[in-house]
Parts: structure tokens; C-alpha cells; sequence
């Protein structure tokens, strides 16, 4: 029976990756045809990274360099980051008090000034006391305040894996639209309206030493 057990928990962790990395494939493809589109900016070489806990893959990220010209060179201005968290650190938890319970795999979407890294502990991990200050807008969406970006302040939101695939017109409507408003200044609730599917709502939760912590509501 315990064979049978890990033998079934193997192929569903199995089935889980290949449905990360399949996303990632399609969330890749779509940027880099649909940034440029926009003429906002051009997509440099997808940077990609796996966060594993020994043997078990428990995570993926990919940064896209967003490029605009200077000086007559394409230069990196930004990033456009996106992280899927299938367990470990990246998966927030649910309600106000003690540990909480973990959410379940996301989908976490960063406009930052650098890239994802799980090597250099930059990615979307919890407990979020060390990410201060952030600003909390309507629960969708976390943003910094930045000056160097030229499409403004960094931002994270999230979504639940589970209400994703690899459907275009969906990535279109969760990440693309999502990306292109805030991007071009909109407001949070404007490019992330209630009806979005998957969306994410955090809580700021008090935490030891006067700091703020996150969790999402259930």
C-alpha cells in the first residue's frame, strides 16, 4: 500500500510540473509576440531558474528583460518576472492568524527592476516581512514605489493555478490585458477587476517587531 501511495504522489507531482512548465512555455511565447505589439518595449532572452527542496521541483521563474532603445542600443529597463509556486515559500497562506494554511499553487506576475532568482533570494517567497514597505491597492495588487522603471513603480499580483491553462485567450485576459494596463499606468482595480479568474486578495496582517506580514483571504 505505501508503494502504492508514493507511486501515486510521484506521477500527480510529475503531472504538476509538466503543466507548470507547459505554462511557462505558453506565457513565454505570448510576451515575447505580444509586448512588442504593444510598442511599449521590445523582449530580451527569457532568464529561467527552478527552485527545488532536494529532489522534489517545487517552483519555476522566468524573467523577461523589457528593452527600450538608448542611445541608439536596446538597454534593459525592466523586467517582467512571472514565478509559479507549486508548494515551498512562494505559496502564500490563508486567513490572519498563527502559520495559516498554504493556498495551493500560484501563478505570481512581477513588473520589478531586477530579475527572479531563487540563487539570489529574489522572488516572490513568504513570510513578506522583508519586502516592506509595500502598498496594498483593493487587496489585488502589492506595489513599490520605483523610479527607475520607465513604466513606473514595481508591482506584484497573484492567481490561483488552478483556475489557469495553457489556453491563449485566457493567458490573454489574466496576464496579458492584467500586464499591458498596469504597465501603461492603470489603476488596480481597472486592470484587475473582481471577475478576474484566479485573482489572488491579500490581507496586510500585523507581524513581530511593528512589521506587516501577508496573507490571502480564503
Amino acid at each position: 500500500m505505501q508503494n502504492t501511495q508514493a507511486d501515486a504522489s510521484a506521477r500527480e507531482a510529475e503531472h504538476a510540473w509538466r503543466h507548470a512548465k507547459q505554462l511557462e512555455q505558453a506565457l513565454i511565447e505570448l510576451l515575447q509576440q505580444a509586448l512588442p505589439a504593444s510598442g511599449l518595449c521590445t523582449v530580451g532572452k527569457p532568464l529561467t531558474e527552478q527552485q527545488k527542496r532536494g529532489e522534489s521541483r517545487q517552483a519555476l521563474c522566468c524573467s523577461l528583460p523589457l528593452l527600450q532603445k538608448k542611445k541608439r542600443k536596446d538597454t534593459i529597463v525592466a523586467f517582467l518576472n512571472f514565478q509559479i509556486s507549486l508548494a515551498g515559500d512562494g505559496v502564500p497562506r490563508v486567513g490572519p492568524g498563527g502559520q495559516g494554511e498554504p493556498l495551493g499553487p500560484v501563478l505570481h506576475i512581477a513588473h520589478w527592476t531586477c530579475e527572479f532568482s531563487f540563487d539570489y533570494d529574489a522572488y516572490v517567497g513568504f513570510p513578506a516581512t522583508g519586502w516592506q514597505p509595500w502598498l496594498n491597492q483593493a487587496g489585488r495588487l502589492l506595489r513599490w514605489e520605483d523610479d527607475e522603471s520607465p513604466f513606473g513603480d514595481e508591482w506584484t499580483y497573484s492567481l490561483r493555478l488552478d483556475a489557469l491553462s495553457t489556453d491563449e485567450g485566457l493567458l490573454r485576459r489574466v496576464v496579458l490585458q492584467p500586464v499591458l494596463a498596469l504597465l501603461e499606468g492603470a489603476a488596480a482595480t481597472t486592470a484587475l477587476p473582481d471577475d478576474l479568474p484566479g485573482l489572488v486578495r491579500y490581507v496586510d496582517v500585523p507581524a513581530k517587531d511593528g512589521l506587516q506580514d501577508l496573507r490571502v483571504s480564503a
